[in-house]
């Protein structure tokens, strides 16, 4: 039997501000939210792919887990110019500035409210 991506699990600290992240500001439709046993979870769509964030309640949380460790969460957006400037004007922490060259992509590289790391990237679009 082959392996079926099934979603992402984001374990989160706030839930309520990692969904001012990814459903406001990148504008990842909710599908449903529920609590069962004191963890809260969000379920988020992106294309084909589901995103889990997964509170747990705070006695269960592991303070020292570092959520920055190689993982790198990859959107393509319009726009990039302006979500760069809107990201800025909300404080969110930018690990690699806006690059704009002339193929390829454009790419920002920001931090969520956890320290996930989401690289936004918008095709260059050439004249053929």
């Amino acid at each position: 039997m082959a392996s079926v991506f099934a979603n992402l699990i984001l374990d989160v600290g706030d839930i309520d501000r990692s969904l001012v992240f990814y459903h406001e500001m990148l504008n990842l439709p909710i599908e449903r939210q529920e609590t069962c046993d004191g963890h809260r979870l969000a379920y988020l769509h992106a294309g084909q792919t589901e995103i889990l964030l997964l509170q747990q309640p705070k006695d269960e949380q592991n303070p020292t887990l570092h959520r920055s460790g190689g993982l790198v969460m990859k959107f393509y957006v319009r726009g990039i110019r302006t979500i760069a400037d809107f990201f800025v004007e909300r404080r969110v922490t930018v690990l690699q500035e806006l690059e704009m060259p002339s193929f390829g992509e454009r790419t920002l590289l920001v931090a969520d409210p956890d320290g996930y790391a989401v690289l936004l990237a918008e095709p260059v679009e050439t004249l053929n």
